[in-house]
């Protein structure tokens, strides 16, 4: 019985000339003894052999011995996109053994005081479609929303996200997790990516958290403004009877500073009523936006 190999994932294209063998050895030389700049150096070299479809299994641990414990910001970057494109199962489909290191390298990551570092690290998560890397993981992921750092709350948002998507069963109460997290947040990005997780995969808690704020989606940042008029738009579609409900928020952000948003509201108003009021809105809308832009 034969068996269907399952694609891998990856997300990652680099453009290279280069149609020298790769020098193992050499590589391997400077990965476990060269400068900083040698692992660097080496360790694209490898990203890009394996990008053009080499294996090199037998530099997986002397990463792992050499390069992983290196402090370097640059090294810990390029060992993310590293992480990407290596093979993680053996030939059985099984995830290697060595992976419970690099789990362990991760975990440290998420938690690492750089918010940088946490915030890249939960980025790379997104990528990751292995449940038996995720999972001892979770825990760190989910302390992360709560970090002080922006930047690090909205990748932990993304992160959750991607992996409730994937694999549901590791984050069952993901929907309420993120819904209080967004009644709570105040940053704009990290209330978009909450937004649009609600939007995409649980829209009866997204139109709960629209109906408590539509008086302030004028004040709500461009992102969030146009996935709040495509939320109004599909929800007044499936029930017509919600359009009233609705109405008053889009005229208002007919008056906001995007050009994007107006249009887009312009053309939900138009698609939503055949009013007078309506329509004479939507196309003085249309009119100021052809003579200013």
């Amino acid at each position: 019985m034969t068996t269907v190999e399952k694609p891998k994932t990856c997300y990652l294209l680099i453009h290279s000339d280069s149609v020298e063998p790769p020098q193992v050895n050499a590589i391997r030389k400077d990965l476990e003894e060269g400068t900083i700049d040698d692992k660097i150096a080496s360790l694209k070299k490898v990203i890009i052999l394996l990008l053009n479809g080499e294996q090199l299994p037998q530099l997986l641990m002397t990463i792992i011995r050499f390069v992983m414990p290196s402090k370097d910001h640059t090294i810990k970057k390029l060992l993310l996109l590293y992480w990407e494109v290596v093979d993680k199962r053996n030939a059985e489909g099984k995830l290697l053994q060595e992976m419970i290191l690099v789990c362990n390298a991760l975990l440290q990551d998420l938690n690492h005081p750089n918010e940088y570092i946490r915030g890249s690290t939960l980025r790379f998560l997104c990528k990751l479609r292995e449940s038996e890397l995720l999972e001892p993981l979770l825990e760190s992921v989910r302390s992360n929303i709560e970090h002080r750092n922006s930047y690090v709350r909205r990748n932990a948002v993304l992160a959750i996200y991607s992996i409730y998507k994937n694999f549901p069963n590791l984050i069952p109460d993901a929907h309420d997790l993120i819904f209080e997290f967004l009644q709570q947040e105040g940053d704009p990005s990290c209330k978009r990516n909450a937004f649009i997780m609600l939007f995409n995969t649980n829209q009866e808690k997204a139109v709960i958290y629209l109906s408590s704020v539509l008086d302030q989606v004028a004040n709500f940042g461009e992102l969030l403004q146009l996935i709040v008029v495509e939320m109004i738009r599909k929800v007044c579609r499936n029930n017509p009877v919600e359009r009233s409900k609705y109405m008053r928020c889009i005229f208002t952000l007919l008056g906001v500073p995007s050009a994007a948003v107006q249009f887009e509201s312009a053309s939900t108003l138009v698609s939503l009523s055949t009013a007078p009021t309506a329509i004479k809105a939507a196309a003085q809308t249309f009119i100021n936006l052809l003579v200013k832009e």
